[in-house]
Parts: C-alpha cells; sequence; structure tokens
C-alpha cells in the first residue's frame, strides 16, 4: 500500500514541478507574439511619416521652383527694358551730336565758299552787266591777295562749282549714302578742281555718319587731303578727325600722334579744331 502512494506523490510533485515551466514558455510565446506585430507597426509608421515628409517636401519644392523661375524671369525683363532704354537715349544722343557736328562744319564750309567769292562769282555770271564790263582777269585780281589759290574762278574747270554744290546739298538734306556717290563722282569727274580738298573732306565726314560706319575709307580720305593738300584750310580739321577715327579703329597710340601734331602745327591759328584735340586728349589719354 505504501509504494503506490508513494508513487502517487512522486507523479504529483513532478507534475506540480512542470506546471511552472510549461506556463512560462507558453508566457514567453505569447509576449513573443503579442510584441512581435507592435514593434513592425511602429517601424511601418515611422517609414510612412518619412516618406509622407519626403513627398510633401517634393511637392512643395516643385511648387515653389516655377514661381521663382518666373520672378527671376521677370528680373531679366526689367533689366532688358532698362537697358534698350539707355540704348535707344545714348543713340538719339549720338545721333544728335553727329548732327551738330555736321551742321557745325556745313556752315563753315558755306562760310569759307563766300569769303573766297566762288559763289558770288557764279551768281554774277549770267548778268548782262557783269558780263559786258567783268574780265575773269579783273575778278581774280580784285580779289584780297589772302585768297587761295584753289578757289580762283578762273581755274575753275566748267560745271565744277554745279556739281560740287549738288553734291554739298546732299550732306545738307542728309541724304548722306547719296552724298557720297556724289562726291566720289564728282572727284572723278574733276580730279584737279577747287573743291577737290572740300570733297575729300566730307567723304571722310560722311564716311563716319552712314550706316554702316566705314572707318577705313574714312581715313583714306582725311589721309589724302593732308598729303595732297598740305596747306589748305580744312587741314586742321581734318588732322582731327583723322585722330579720333585712329582711335575708333583701336590705334589710340596714333590717335595721340596725330592730335598733338594738330595742336603743333595750328595751336596757335585760332583753329576749332585745335581746341578740340586737346579736349579729346585731356578726356581719352
Amino acid at each position: 500500500m505504501q509504494k503506490p502512494v508513494i508513487r502517487a506523490f512522486y507523479l504529483v510533485l513532478m507534475l506540480a514541478s512542470s506546471t511552472p515551466a510549461l506556463a512560462q514558455v507558453e508566457v514567453i510565446e505569447i509576449d513573443a507574439a503579442v510584441t512581435s506585430p507592435v514593434v513592425i507597426d511602429s517601424q511601418s509608421r515611422n517609414m510612412t511619416d518619412g516618406a509622407s515628409a519626403s513627398a510633401t517636401n517634393r511637392r512643395a519644392s516643385s511648387n515653389s521652383e516655377p514661381g521663382q523661375l518666373y520672378y527671376q524671369l521677370q528680373l531679366l525683363q526689367q533689366e532688358v527694358m532698362t537697358l534698350r532704354g539707355q540704348l535707344e537715349q545714348q543713340a538719339h544722343e549720338l545721333r544728335r551730336l553727329k548732327q551738330q557736328s555736321l551742321d557745325r562744319y556745313v556752315d563753315v564750309d558755306r562760310r569759307l565758299a563766300e569769303i573766297s567769292g566762288s559763289p558770288v562769282a557764279q551768281n554774277q555770271l549770267p548778268t548782262a552787266n557783269t558780263a559786258a564790263t567783268s574780265k575773269p582777269a579783273e575778278i581774280t585780281t580784285s580779289r584780297p591777295a589772302r585768297t587761295p589759290p584753289t578757289v580762283a574762278v578762273a581755274t575753275s574747270p566748267p560745271g565744277e562749282y554745279a556739281a560740287y554744290r549738288s553734291a554739298y546739298e546732299l550732306v545738307r538734306a542728309q541724304r548722306f549714302d547719296d552724298a557720297v556717290a556724289a562726291f566720289k563722282d564728282f572727284l572723278n569727274r574733276y580730279s584737279s578742281g577747287q573743291y577737290v580738298p572740300n570733297a575729300h573732306y566730307w567723304l571722310g565726314e560722311l564716311y563716319l555718319v552712314i550706316t554702316p560706319q566705314d572707318l577705313e575709307a574714312s581715313r583714306q580720305s582725311f589721309s589724302l587731303l593732308l598729303e595732297k593738300f598740305p596747306d589748305n584750310s580744312k587741314v586742321p580739321d581734318a588732322l582731327y578727325k583723322l585722330g579720333k577715327v585712329h582711335f575708333l579703329k583701336g590705334n589710340p597710340e596714333r590717335s595721340r600722334e596725330v592730335l598733338e601734331r594738330l595742336i603743333a602745327e595750328h595751336g596757335n591759328s585760332g583753329s576749332t579744331a585745335v581746341q578740340l584735340a586737346r579736349t579729346f586728349i585731356d578726356e581719352n589719354f
């Protein structure tokens, strides 16, 4: 009887001792089963939140880029309009200065022609009284001794004055391209005439105001005047213009050399070109 009782007692102890272990195992399994989804859910939420923030940032960035580009485009358009206005203003000022220069030289040329007596003599030719009582020799000898020999009426080829005056009027009418053609034709027809120096000078001026400028042709015209007619009254003006042409052609050394030659040779002549040369040197060298 005691042995079965003892066996039963041991069996109960074995069962009692094994129960907590089983319970602990089950608790561990349950904890793992419960906590694992929680960890996964937390990681998933973090990833979702990060993706949402990134997408929001991308949308904000993509929405702001067109606005920034549009703003920059407006700034560029305003700058272009401002620069265009400044360019038009400077172009207008340049045209005004060129016109003033041409008007000044036209007036000077007209006064020199009147002083020389050529227009007066030409206007007197059609009158009967003048033709009957005046002789070419008497007209030339009645002029002051300071009259340049190149403007004497007796040496003027027939039609030269009319051709020169016709080309000259084109300058006054601001038909510059036509004036260039007229003066070139004049030089071809009257290569040894009185007004050849004037024609060379006006060609040099005209090549500076036509569009586009022809700086090399202008340089050649002024240089021909200086080489062939070194004693002509237009030499100071031609020297000043030649100096400016060299400067525009990118040769400042040669420009200053010509301008200083003008000042050295004609500094006491009272020519306006001398003062202009001094001012140009002060402002550009």
